[in-house]
């Protein structure tokens, strides 16, 4: 049997936090986990190339929104103003190259509250 257990500490300035939220590393930390993921189940690497266009295809940018939604909410359970959140989640989904097309969120777009 295999644990893992991820601990991920960093001291983030103020003004990059203000700017992103928690999502900036949250949606991070997601990606690393299915290149992980996507490992474990292949036993091969993740190839930066395929990994790139992946994250570029509609499939990958619906990710990276999604994933920025949940860091979102998060925020907003930590207590987070809405409007903050919802602000930093948006410039993180679009440091990332979220948003999917096709009437979904686009990167600029604030991610819907649930």
């Amino acid at each position: 049997m295999t644990r893992f257990e991820p601990a991920h500490i960093t001291h983030v300035d103020d003004d990059r936090w203000a700017r992103y939220g928690p999502g900036a590393v949250g949606v991070g930390w997601d990606l690393g986990l299915v290149g992980l993921a996507t490992h474990l189940s292949s036993g091969r690497s993740v190839d930066p190339k395929e990994n790139m266009a992946w994250l570029a295809s509609g499939d990958g940018r619906r990710f990276v929104t999604l994933s920025s939604e949940g860091w979102y909410r998060a925020s907003l359970a930590a207590g987070e103003p809405e409007d903050a959140a919802r602000d930093a989640a948006a410039r993180t989904t679009a440091a990332y190259g979220g948003g999917a097309g096709d009437g979904e969120p686009s990167a600029g777009d604030p991610p819907a509250a649930s």
